[in-house]
């Protein structure tokens, strides 16, 4: 029998049943047992790697359809199974139906049997998984690019994404998120819905000046329109929901106004409230403590615990950030793969071309380019640049 990593859990309030999991595959499976469905959910939600769900029909509280319709919610990858004495077609098809089970079993169920239904499980589950994983890289690669184009034409509603999304792989590591492709893409999204905001509007909350109710109004509601933007997107919807609840306080201040409190609210949602407020209070050289000490003014609208996680790994990582040889180019010498270290900015207006911390490709490079023929960038650009490189990009013309 093969070992597995992932979880395998059983939910049924008979401990014979639980007993009887645990000696059958305790030896090769991590094998986590339930009584009840509300403490199985909350062990999913700290668990979204679990591999097989097995549930009986009669389930105390909600019942057993229910739990794994909702369980559904949490793991959607995992294989649900339905193990119980019913055996009317009534119970088989709310269970296949309803509950979106993977297989129906009928207590009792010999051992051999139970084997064979958790190897065929185990096996849909990692289908499940690499499809998902293909699918989740072609999505990422069509939102970057998607991001790094409207980039280019929204340079100031963009501009922070490069650096949030690199403090919020770090602060994932620190607190144990192992997946973080939704992070990541609620965060590289996180500007669209600013994109359509007014100018006047972002210019004047950036500069921390005060805004009237309707302005205020407008900005608050910019989470929104993302959601709009995103949720009939397969693969997004949970994303698109992250995203409408990233401006809403842990005090539960902010927007939506009746939205959830406290822990209530995703985490990666929390995450993002931190870190965009933290991205504004910094300085151009990345966060430092009186940043930190700006967001301690208004603590309450911040995850406690993120906040620590956040001062503890940003302020003392802060001299690992530039690894690379620090480089002063002009936009000739410019390479694929170097990192902007000052925001790219017009030679006579200071409009901003290109923000900090954005990594050259050679589509960029040659908007330089352009833009520089046609209005004038200013030189030379700072850049952090690693020893292994791509050639650098032609000259046009």
């Amino acid at each position: 029998m093969e070992t597995a990593t992932d979880p395998i859990v059983v939910v049924d309030p008979d401990i014979a049943v639980r007993k009887a999991f645990q000696r059958l595959f305790g030896d090769h499976y991590k094998v986590n047992c339930f009584s009840d469905s509300e403490e199985a959910l909350q062990f999913l939600k700290q668990n979204t790697n679990t591999a097989v769900i097995f549930s009986c029909f009669n389930l105390p509280g909600r019942g057993g359809t229910a739990f794994l319709r909702a369980s559904e919610m949490i793991v959607p990858q995992a294989a649900r199974l339905m193990l119980t004495r019913e055996t009317s077609a009534e119970a088989v098809k709310k269970t296949l139906n309803e509950g979106r089970a993977f297989m129906f079993l009928e207590k009792p169920c010999r051992p051999e049997d139970l084997a064979n239904a958790l190897e065929t499980a185990l096996a849909y589950h990692r289908q499940q998984a690499k499809d998902r994983a293909m699918l989740e890289r072609t999505l990422a690669g069509s939102v970057k690019l998607l991001i790094d184009m409207l980039g280019l034409f929204h340079p100031e509603a963009f501009r922070r994404t490069a650096t949030v999304r690199k403090q919020a792989l770090r602060l994932a590591k620190e607190i144990g998120i192992r997946k973080t492709w939704e992070l990541e893409m609620a965060v590289m999204l996180s500007p669209l819905g600013e994109a359509l905001l007014p100018k006047q509007i972002l210019a004047r909350y950036r500069a921390a000046r005060s805004l009237t109710e309707q302005e205020r109004d407008v900005l608050d509601r910019s989470p929104g329109q993302t959601r709009d933007l995103l949720q009939n997107i397969p693969q997004l919807e949970k994303v698109s929901e992250l995203l409408f609840l990233s401006a809403r306080g842990f005090d539960g201040s902010g927007f939506p106004k009746d939205g959830p409190t406290g822990s209530e609210i995703p985490k990666i949602s929390r995450i993002l409230k931190l870190l965009t407020d933290l991205w504004y209070a910094s300085p151009e050289h990345g966060p430092d403590v009186a940043a930190f000490e700006a967001l301690m003014i208004k603590k309450s609208k911040y995850d406690p615990e993120l906040l620590e996680a956040a001062r503890k790994v940003l302020l003392d990582d802060l001299a690992e950030d530039r690894k690379g040889q620090i480089s002063e180019c002009y936009i000739r010498s410019l390479r694929p793969g170097d990192i902007l270290i000052d925001d790219v900015l017009a030679e006579n207006s200071h409009e901003l071309v290109l923000s900090r911390d954005h990594t050259l490709t050679p589509t960029t490079i040659r908007r330089l380019e352009h833009f520089h023929h046609t209005t004038g960038v200013r030189q030379p650009i700072r850049v952090e640049r690693h020893a292994v490189l791509e050639e650098p990009v032609k000259a046009s013309g």
